[in-house]
């Protein structure tokens, strides 16, 4: 294998790429450090290289709050049941679409592109949303979001480029199309499910309006709706100079800690299909 030559070209890109590398960073840096300093020795909007001081205290104040405690239940449980139900629709969905014996195959991949084009809009799928008896269940959260036409097309592409030979002697030897989507179809998109669940998890984990849409109940609520209503409610008891509970320590310094302990699962999941993602983004981008 050739190595790459050094070029001044190339030292452009790599300077370019680590300056917005080191853009993209500072913020998640600063939130880091500035939970982790002393509420006396910060203030909003101070630049830190590193923490002033040590001080754990605000995240014993997100870790002892009860609602905090339920609102990362909700979402984990949101997380889980949204990733295996979308994963299972948009997998056997693709899989269907991707054979050319299809009957109305043309018919259902002009139906679900026109999906992304135009939606009924938030007051009609609130209206389909409550007259099913979703509303402030967990399943308004999942059911409504089951189906990414964006995903199903990645998918699709990139089944289609499964020799077709694999599924000719699978069918030969006995196999129904249950098995060879099981056995055979699956096992070689590893990388392509992994991506698209780690797509799938990260919006169900960061998602925001539906919960303020379907859920009414505060016991019900996830963790964005309880970062929202934190950041509110501190902010308004600094106003009024009347912390309460939280008067030991500062709204920057729990808002802060908050926000690390949100991101926290999803930047240590990521490590772990790291190795599918860079194949995996580029499913279907080159059809053989």
């Amino acid at each position: 294998m050739a190595k790459a030559s050094f070029s001044p070209g190339n030292a452009l890109i790599g300077f370019i790429l680590i300056l917005f590398s080191l853009f993209t960073f500072m913020p998640f840096y600063y939130v880091i450090l500035t939970s982790l300093s002393d509420p006396q020795l910060i203030k909003e909007g101070q630049l830190l290289l590193w923490p002033k001081g040590f001080d754990f205290h605000a995240y014993q104040v997100i870790l002892q709050n009860e609602r905090f405690i339920s609102s990362f239940m909700n979402t984990v449980t949101r997380t889980v049941l949204g990733l295996a139900v979308n994963l299972a629709l948009q997998l056997t969905f693709a899989y269907a679409l991707s054979k050319k014996y299809l009957p109305g195959q043309k018919f259902f991949m002009l139906y679900i592109v026109i999906t992304m084009l135009f939606n009924g809009g938030i007051i009609p799928t609130y209206l389909i949303v409550r007259a099913t008896g979703l509303i402030d269940t967990i399943w308004s959260l999942i059911i409504p979001a089951a189906i990414s036409t964006w995903n199903v097309i990645l998918l699709k592409s990139f089944f289609e480029n499964i020799p077709e030979s694999l599924e000719e002697s699978a069918k030969i030897d006995g196999a129904n199309d249950l098995t060879v989507f099981w056995r055979i179809f699956l096992p070689l998109s590893t990388a392509s499910v992994a991506t698209i669940g780690l797509f799938i998890a990260v919006q169900h984990w960061n998602t925001y309006m539906d919960a303020v849409i379907y859920i009414n109940s505060a016991h019900k609520q996830v963790l964005q709706i309880f970062l929202r209503d934190m950041v509110v409610q501190m902010e308004m008891a600094t106003i009024l100079g009347d912390m309460g509970a939280l008067a030991q320590t500062s709204s920057l310094s729990v808002r802060t800690a908050s926000i690390f302990l949100v991101a926290l699962p999803i930047i240590l999941v990521y490590p772990f299909i790291q190795k599918y993602f860079t194949k995996g983004v580029m499913l279907g981008a080159v059809k053989g």
